[in-house]
């Protein structure tokens, strides 16, 4: 059978009229995730950062950037996402909440859902009740006092796959939180210079602090000494 362009668009649509055609509209293909951003007495949390996690069962066959959201004033929060499976977690850096999604913060696994036809409005509280230790300073060269952007390594000291590294962590005046309770060994570095490792009384040692527990650590780097000329 030869069907013209207009008359097979026409013969589509009668089918579809009569439910022989299924049709799917785009906004069946997407859920929506909200929810409130709570502490541990209840009370609302204004502009958390909030993070939806999308987790690639196995076999992986996608891979997506997280979705990340403020709340409002009233710590209200709302994502419209694809089918899939996530996890939701809040932070407030300036309050000392990490971003639980990382594992270097929690060894704990977040919480999952699958958002899908059936579930494709979920309704959540997330509650900030994990608070981070915060490490404050600066990092210069040790001769000239110039400050310094340079790299950091934080590692577990109990467990190696709770680890972060990056070149914004230690900017020349940072602010960075580390897992509290948590021994974590420091290292940074900076191309040109010698590493430098947090220590005590001259002894490589982690850093552990509680909650909300500030360290102050002035950051020098000294310069490699140049190779010597034959």
């Amino acid at each position: 059978m030869r069907l013209r362009v207009g008359a097979f668009v026409r013969w589509l649509a009668a089918l579809a009229s009569l439910g022989l055609v299924a049709t799917t509209p785009a906004e069946q293909q997407y859920g929506r995730i909200s929810g409130t951003v709570l502490d541990r007495q209840g009370s609302a949390v204004s502009h958390a950062k909030v993070t939806a996690h999308y987790v690639c069962v196995t076999p992986c066959v996608m891979t997506r950037v997280l979705d990340q959201t403020e709340a409002n004033d009233q710590g209200r929060f709302e994502f419209k996402l694809e089918y899939g499976r996530y996890s939701v977690s809040a932070e407030k850096a300036e309050e000392n909440y990490p971003p639980l999604y990382l594992a270097f913060y929690s060894p704990k696994k977040q919480p999952e859902f699958d958002l899908s036809e059936a579930n494709a409005n979920v309704n959540l509280d997330l509650v900030l009740s994990i608070k981070a230790g915060v490490l404050v300073g600066t990092v210069a060269d040790s001769e000239t006092g110039t400050p310094i952007d340079a790299n950091v390594e934080f590692c577990s000291s109990t467990d190696s796959q709770r680890a972060i590294s990056g070149s914004g962590l230690t900017n020349a005046q940072f602010r960075v939180l580390v897992p509290s309770d948590t021994p974590v060994s420091m290292k940074v570095s900076k191309p040109g210079y010698e590493d430098w490792f947090y220590t005590r009384n001259g002894v490589i040692v982690p850093i552990e602090l509680g909650p909300d527990e500030t360290l102050n650590i002035e950051i020098r780097l000294k310069k490699v000494a140049p190779s010597p000329t034959p």
